[in-house]
């Protein structure tokens, strides 16, 4: 174990200062310059099938990743235990890691004079992501499932609906004096149908809707119904022969 002190604030919480603070502490046991990324989240998930819960999430969590460098050799580490002890080992194993690797002559750090940063609104954070309640969220589930599987009675089965949503920050800090970071939402709407033709052969398609926000996604009913579309114009499918031709790829 590298014989270094860890800074006095390394279990607060303030993830500009747990970032800078876990670089000092990679460049003190002899890196030669480090970069340090801090994210923390809380994450919601639900899928139902034939209307009826199968898995549900409801989750925070906090993570740390480090870069190192030694001259030319860099590794990379990951833990979720910030505590001191839990840095300092995740510090001591990026080192190890970084003597065992091959010189790479294009490793490095960005230099200083192209850091940059954007005071404005990144537009990629709504609080109304987390706005519905959980039972109205696993409904959205539920009525995205519904509208797949009551558009054609070819619909017979599904492989689920679901509903997500997340919220999260991410920090980065470097051994070259850059700190910077942002915030970000996440909301989405899934199912996966299932239609049966007339010979009883099966086909599975489906169709989402993701959205900073969960006021830009499209509704559950529009969601299921399109997957329905999709997933019914797959049946009667047949197999062509090898062959150059163009193809059409969706948007």
């Amino acid at each position: 174990m590298t014989n270094v002190d860890a800074p006095p604030n390394l279990n607060a919480f303030d993830l500009e200062s747990l970032a800078a603070d876990v670089v000092a502490l990679a460049m003190k046991a002899g890196a030669s310059d480090a970069e340090a990324a801090v994210r923390e989240g809380d994450e919601f998930s639900v899928n139902v099938r034939l209307g009826q819960v199968e898995t549900l999430k409801d989750s925070g969590s906090r993570g740390l990743g480090l870069r190192v460098f030694l001259g030319k050799r860099s590794a990379s580490s990951s833990t979720s235990d910030l505590t001191t002890e839990g840095i300092r080992q995740l510090v001591d194993g990026a080192l190890a890691l970084a003597k065992v690797t091959e010189e790479d002559p294009f490793s490095g750090l960005a230099e200083t004079s192209e850091f940059g940063s954007y005071s404005g609104d990144l537009h990629l954070y709504h609080e109304d992501v987390y706005s519905l309640p959980g039972a109205e969220r696993i409904e959205w589930a539920r009525r995205a499932e519904a509208a797949a599987l009551t558009a054609d009675p070819r619909i017979t089965n599904s492989d689920g609906g679901s509903f997500q949503a997340a919220t999260g920050r991410k920090v980065l800090a470097n051994s070259r004096g850059f700190v910077g970071g942002y915030r970000s939402s996440y909301a989405g709407v899934s199912v996966s149908p299932m239609a049966e033709d007339a010979d009883g052969s099966k086909q599975c398609d489906g169709w989402w809707s993701s959205a900073r926000r969960l006021s830009d996604l499209e509704s559950p009913e529009a969601i299921g119904k399109e997957a329905a579309r999709r997933t019914l114009r797959r049946l009667g499918a047949r197999r062509v022969s090898t062959q150059r031709v163009p193809i059409v790829f969706a948007p």
